[in-house]
């Protein structure tokens, strides 16, 4: 589905009007917007010369698409039974309808343009107050009567105020809708229930959030779409790599066979690395070739022993800014897939712990800077981004009972951990640990498959136990 949204925060109104958060807000649903695959029209603090322009615009490029996302923040409020969206040069204390009309964007017109574009899903999501001077103006939005297929989200139920602040950087209700926008397989209803709790209980129920719908069928934001920051300094078909085309060139022929899932021609393409000068290659192509032998290591011996003996290997690709592309595409590939996809717990773990020791080294520091700021955005379903100033002791509770239970070899009862509970940084993640074969191993074997589980270097790992663990059991769900 092709998706169009355009994004609008305005701050700097007039005196007492001015807002804190809105363009924070709208720059953070972008952001997100951007890494879900949709194409985005960010606009902030608009002048009232701006909304025609964004509006043709928006009306031109909306023919294209399968569905669009309009979202707005700043003040806006209900005039003689139409509801406005003002641009940063409009009277908020003392508005009259002949202003309004000149310096806002009528909900109405953003209706007609959606119903002449004839899309089947439309949302529009609306953080400004519905009744005076928070976020907002001086009366409560009208009802609306929304167009087939739309969903409207308002930030507050009628009468209510908005809350600029909530967050840190974000108002309460964008906070919450940021928190929500890229969990995977959640409906954009369920998403404006997740939302509404979220403000409401933020704001101790003084904050309700509302929406209103006539969508026919389910919409999500995000289907597993979820791709790297745009920001990043590689050419698109490096960072979806399904995308390469090969060429004649003798290096777009070493990336063809380290791709092409045979040994045979993925050990000699390694051993040709070593016989091209550097300068020869370009920042792409050593980014997309660490991509394919970290995803061919384990297969390919000389991947392997390239990983196995990674400093050595990697120090004849630094440039003269020191950076080393050939090591920012083997930390991509383990957190990216050749969709450019984020591979949302499904890691390239192999050899994760070897690469991570890298970061301890000043001399490879620019490139766990990059992977920081690429997986920063994705932090809420990652325990840890590898660089050397993330580096904590993650504790994790395990809380386990002594039960004796029959041997299978004989007819003695041996004594057992049985593991209750673990949890650490506030997550249980029982559930996931019972699925490995722990049965009969250590507090040492628990260690190593928290930390493969975790993608966390061994060292950082720390288990707080009730009991010594010394022959474990753990429950299964299904027991």
């Amino acid at each position: 589905m092709k998706i169009l949204s355009l994004v609008i925060g305005n701050n700097s109104y007039f005196g007492k009007g001015e807002l804190d958060n809105p363009i924070n807000d709208a720059t953070g649903i972008a952001k997100v917007f951007e890494q879900l695959g949709y194409d985005v029209l960010l606009r902030t603090n608009c002048k009232t010369s701006d909304y025609s322009h964004i509006l043709q615009e928006f009306e031109n490029k909306i023919q294209d698409y399968d569905a669009c996302i309009f979202y707005y923040a700043g003040h806006g409020f209900q005039f003689e039974g139409e509801n406005y969206l003002t641009s940063i040069e409009s009277q908020i204390e003392h508005p009259n309808k002949h202003e309004l009309e000149r310096s806002s964007i009528r909900l109405t017109e953003v209706f007609e343009i959606i119903k002449k574009a004839n899309i089947s899903v439309n949302i529009m999501i609306i953080d400004a107050c519905r009744r005076s001077f928070e976020r907002g103006g001086l009366s409560s939005f009208s009802n609306v009567s929304v167009p087939k297929g739309t969903i409207i989200a308002f930030s507050t139920s009628p009468l209510e105020g908005s809350n600029d602040k909530g967050f840190e950087n974000n108002s309460v209700y964008t906070g919450a809708l940021l928190k929500y926008l890229g969990r995977e397989q959640l409906s954009v209803e369920e998403l404006f229930k997740k939302v509404r709790k979220t403000v409401y209980n933020m704001t101790g129920g003084k904050q309700t959030t509302w929406e209103h719908t006539s969508l026919i069928g389910d919409f999500y934001f995000n289907t597993g779409q979820m791709i790297y920051s745009k920001e990043i300094p590689y050419g698109e078909k490096f960072v979806k790599d399904s995308k390469f085309e090969v060429n004649d060139s003798k290096i777009s022929k070493i990336i063809e066979d380290l791709r092409s899932l045979n040994w045979h021609k993925q050990n000699p393409a390694v051993d040709s690395l070593n016989l091209i000068d550097f300068n020869e290659f370009n920042k792409d192509e050593l980014f997309l070739i660490g991509r394919n032998i970290l995803q061919s290591a384990g297969y390919a011996n000389n991947s392997t022993t390239f990983i196995e003996n990674i400093e050595k290997n990697l120090d004849r690709y630094f440039n003269s800014d020191h950076e080393n592309h050939l090591l920012n595409g083997i930390l991509f590939e383990i957190y990216f897939d050749s969709n450019g996809n984020f591979r949302m717990g499904n890691f390239k773990k192999n050899y994760y712990d070897t690469i991570f020791n890298l970061r301890k080294k000043a001399k490879f520091s620019k490139s766990f800077d990059f992977i920081n700021e690429v997986l920063t955005p994705f932090k809420d379903h990652l325990f840890y981004i590898p660089k050397d100033s993330n580096d904590k002791i993650i504790d994790v509770d395990v809380y386990a009972i002594s039960k004796e239970i029959e041997d299978s070899w004989n007819e003695n009862k041996t004594e057992v951990q049985q593991i209750q509970s673990i949890n650490t940084l506030e997550v249980n993640i029982t559930k996931e640990i019972s699925r490995y074969n722990l049965f009969g191993t250590n507090e040492d074997a628990l260690k190593i498959t928290l930390a493969n589980y975790m993608l966390v270097p061994l060292e950082l790992v720390n288990i707080v136990s009730n009991i010594d663990l010394k022959k474990l059991y753990v429950k299964y769900e299904s027991e």
